[in-house]
């Protein structure tokens, strides 16, 4: 009986039609030779009653990433990280932190962040897409859950949502997502050449 109540509930944690989409997804941004997305970030503190908008691009292409923010270029190649911030024409080179599996450290973990630590589940679906939750197994995490919205044209990205416990939202909605694009060499590293006067501080 105990055996039976034990596999009924990690069958409720994992959705299988969930782990279906999301595999199929991950899949398919995995095997890409680059995920390039230009999004919206709508950051809503419910507690402050504030409301940022922020718009920008990446190019993610496994530990390589490259995002584009008004106010700074953050690229990364595996092995060192530039951030750029060319208001003040400085750039500050630092090394990824192997620990740390953070979103903000590890792009790439939106595509499958869901294999492990999270209870996964189809909330809903129409014609044009899915709506998939993931919670938290550890209740000590101040993340609440995230909320992918997943194209069923392409299997693509529409958008993501994550809600933490201090009241605060963060909406990711893509409004291009492309597969196709290959990134030149050096595409993930600071080029200095490029950005000519400007101040490196190398923490590594």
């Amino acid at each position: 009986m105990l055996l039976t109540i034990a596999v009924l509930t990690a069958a409720a944690q994992k959705d299988p039609e969930a782990v279906r989409v999301l595999s199929e997804f991950s899949k398919k941004a995995t095997s890409a030779p680059s995920v390039k997305i230009d999004f919206t970030v709508i950051t809503n503190d419910s507690r402050e009653g504030d409301i940022t908008t922020l718009t920008g691009s990446a190019v993610i292409a496994g530990d390589s990433y490259r995002i584009t923010l008004p106010e700074n270029e953050i690229w990364a190649d595996g092995k060192a990280v530039w951030s750029y911030l060319p208001d003040i024409g400085e750039v500050t080179i630092t090394e990824p932190d192997p620990y740390d599996d953070s979103f903000m450290t590890k792009p790439s973990l939106l595509f499958t962040m869901y294999e492990e630590g999270y209870k996964v589940r189809l909330l809903e679906q129409n014609t044009t897409e899915w709506v998939i939750d993931l919670y938290p197994e550890e209740i000590e995490n101040n993340l609440v859950r995230i909320r992918l919205r997943i194209g069923k044209a392409g299997y693509i990205m529409r958008s993501a949502e994550y809600r933490t416990k201090d009241g605060i939202s963060v909406t990711l909605t893509a409004d291009s997502y492309d597969l196709s694009f290959r990134p030149p060499a050096g595409y993930f590293s600071f080029d200095p050449a490029a950005h000519k006067g400007v101040d490196i501080i190398d923490m590594r």
